[in-house]
């Protein structure tokens, strides 16, 4: 995965990175059959503490391919908020943004993974990342933010 990251992003060796993955589906109610489609999407994520920086370049699951890097804008964020059951952090975007937020789940992954990279084992890459985004999160309410009490 750093080698990938480092390709993508320059100074890729400034940024602490981790496995993560998203998941969206789509219901439609069709004439004679309804269908509910779930996509999984595959990320590196870069992230860098001095200027708050999050990179997501998108891999498929044997890491073979990937996108090229997009970086959340972070200037754009109005809320940051993690849920342990889950394992689930979101970056939500002011309102009138062009989506509502990334969704990032950033648990590991087992042998017997389905979707994705299999037996990525990543405990203290969480908890690093964890403490970046609690660290974000308090950067926001000191700009004026009201934002939940942070839960991990």
């Amino acid at each position: 995965m750093r080698e990938i990251f480092n390709k993508s992003v320059p100074e890729g060796d400034t940024y602490e990175i981790l496995y993560a993955y998203m998941t969206s589906s789509k219901f439609e109610r069709g004439f004679i059959l309804d269908t509910n489609t779930a996509s999984f999407y595959d990320y590196i994520v870069g992230y860098r503490k001095k200027d708050f920086d999050v990179v997501l370049i998108q891999v498929d699951s044997n890491l073979g391919d990937y996108s090229e890097a997009y970086h959340i804008e972070m200037d754009k964020v109005v809320n940051v908020s993690y849920n342990p059951k889950y394992n689930q952090i979101c970056f939500q975007y002011e309102k009138n943004y062009e989506n509502f937020g990334e969704i990032l789940n950033i648990k590991g992954t087992s042998s017997k993974t389905l979707y994705g990279p299999k037996n990525i084992y990543q405990a203290e890459e969480i908890e690093k990342f964890l403490d970046f985004a609690e660290d974000f999160h308090t950067t926001l309410e000191e700009k004026g933010y009201k934002l939940e009490k942070w839960k991990r």
